[in-house]
């Protein structure tokens, strides 16, 4: 197989599974005249002071210089926006290892890069000069669309066919003018003709606390879950129709003041077109029993992010929250009145000799007097799963899931080169492998359509082990065998870290 080749096919790869995660762990070393900060935070490598550094109370260094290297997209001030000390700082010399691994992390965080390194020397007088190596992403990215209509993967497998499937054309484009805007567009066809345009700005105000959003989508189905019957979707299909026609625009600003904390405020419209088919097949599927409507929505959410790696973590935790109300009564008829609230907290935690543990609960609460089945998203969908149900979907409107991790590290963090492939972006690979140990439960609640549902309305249990792979570009390759409260068991498959 010729390189050009090999190339390629790690291009399509990696691009069909890559998100918007970010991050990965490597391994770090460094010696006496110099120190070198590359390494995760676990247990048995804490980040630690250079030799020659005095730990001392009273002994404080000062950051002479910071400088950057390999960065040749992303601008200085998109950088040092993510490190925490600035070029005249004073450290204390017990604090400066620390503060060298939280900016290594930070910036792995951004999405930007595949490799940081933090590189420090010592100079005359106290002082420090502190430099920065960066491998860079692939920043453009156009991708094919192979996109399930299944809950998740899982129910596909039972009974598998190409008719599920979208096809179109995915293009991903990050940090083009080096301040790490992103843009998406998106175009698929084949049961779903839809068109998806995306813009995150890149950060601005005095300090670089603000960024915007906009968002454009329009949806056009010939196929539509219209009811769940026996904790699985009924779907209803038109051949020379579109059963159901979508679009809305959104708009919204994120306020990030330091490091850890993001605030989101959103406002959108939405407009919902439903073939009469839907609701003769079930009246409850619109709100109010309309097939024609449209609303307004705000939205607002709070996100603290104090994990090491966002992809696939291994220490610290994520706090996350919200408030969600669809119609405020800007329109005639609007049809909606369903206020949404939501919360998680995952919690990640090295333990001794390559062992990790990490647990998170999650929780979600609709109410409202015009709940409908086209609006509802219960437990089967992406992350909201208890493990040993994927073939299944609870549907409801309240819910609560927790989640449990025990994980050993099988292949620790290694660092590999591809000579094959010319460019640094991708030929730099890192890959690990974690034995995963697990134990969930949830319950949904759901007080209007349990009928011919058993699952709800009751608590949901599963345990097994697991396999993850975590590459580089964020990708996690998980396979699970799982068993139910239930007695059943499965093997599974996903595509994102556990929790």
């Amino acid at each position: 197989m010729s390189s050009k080749t090999v190339y390629l096919l790690l291009f399509i790869t990696m691009g069909c599974t890559m998100g918007y995660g970010q991050g990965m762990h490597q391994p770090g070393g460094g010696h006496e005249s110099q120190w070198t900060a590359a390494g995760p935070v676990t247990p048995d490598e804490t980040p630690v002071a250079p030799p020659w550094i005095n730990e001392s109370p009273a002994a404080h260094y000062t950051i002479q210089s910071i400088a950057m290297e390999g960065n040749r997209t992303t601008r200085s001030r998109t950088i040092l926006r993510e490190i925490p000390f600035a070029e005249g700082d004073s450290l204390p010399g017990s604090k400066l290892a620390d503060r060298l691994e939280r900016a290594r992390l930070n910036l792995m965080n951004t999405g930007l890069f595949n490799f940081v390194e933090a590189e420090v020397k010592p100079r005359d007088n106290q002082a420090v000069a502190i430099t920065f190596h960066f491998v860079e992403r692939w920043n453009i990215w156009p991708l094919p669309v192979l996109e399930l209509e299944e809950p998740n993967l899982n129910q596909w497998l039972d009974d598998p066919s190409f008719s599920a499937f979208n096809y179109g054309i995915n293009l991903r484009a990050y940090n083009l003018s080096g301040r790490n805007e992103r843009i998406r567009m998106e175009a698929k066809a084949g049961n779903v003709q839809s068109l998806n345009l995306q813009l995150i700005t890149p950060y601005f105000g005095d300090n670089q606390s603000y960024r915007g959003e906009l968002q454009y989508s329009l949806d056009r189905s010939k196929r539509r879950a219209y009811d769940t019957e026996d904790n699985e979707q009924l779907v209803a299909r038109l051949s020379d129709a579109f059963i159901s026609r979508e679009y809305a625009f959104v708009a919204g600003i994120r306020f990030r003041p330091g490091f850890y904390n993001t605030h989101r405020l959103a406002l959108s419209f939405h407009h919902h077109h439903y073939a009469d088919t839907l609701l003769q097949l079930n009246p409850r599927f619109g709100p109010d029993g309309e097939n024609r409507f449209s609303f307004f929505t705000a939205a607002y959410s709070f996100r603290r992010d104090r994990r090491d790696i966002m992809a696939y973590p291994l220490d610290g935790y994520l706090i996350e929250g919200g408030i969600k109300q669809k119609g405020l009564g800007l329109l005639p008829n609007e049809h909606m009145r369903v206020t949404t609230l939501f919360g998680s907290l995952r919690h990640y935690t090295p333990l001794v000799d390559k062992w990790y543990a990490a647990w998170s609960v999650y929780g979600k609460w609709n109410e409202g007097t015009t709940l409908a089945y086209f609006d509802r998203e219960g437990l089967g969908f992406n992350r909201s799963l208890v493990r040993g149900y994927e073939h299944y979907v609870v549907d409801g409107h309240k819910f609560f899931i927790f989640k449990s991790n025990l994980k050993y590290n099988l292949l620790p963090e290694r660092v590999s080169d591809i000579s094959v492939i010319p460019a640094e972006t991708f030929s730099r690979i890192h890959y690990a492998l974690y034995l995963n140990f697990f134990t969930d439960v949830g319950i949904m609640d759901d007080r209007h359509y349990q009928g011919g549902n058993n699952l709800a309305n009751r608590w949901l249990a599963g345990t097994g082990i697991g396999l993850d792979l975590h590459t580089y570009y964020d990708m996690v390759l998980r396979s699970e065998v799982s068993l139910n409260r239930h007695g059943e068991t499965g093997l599974f498959f996903h595509l994102a870290a556990p929790i």
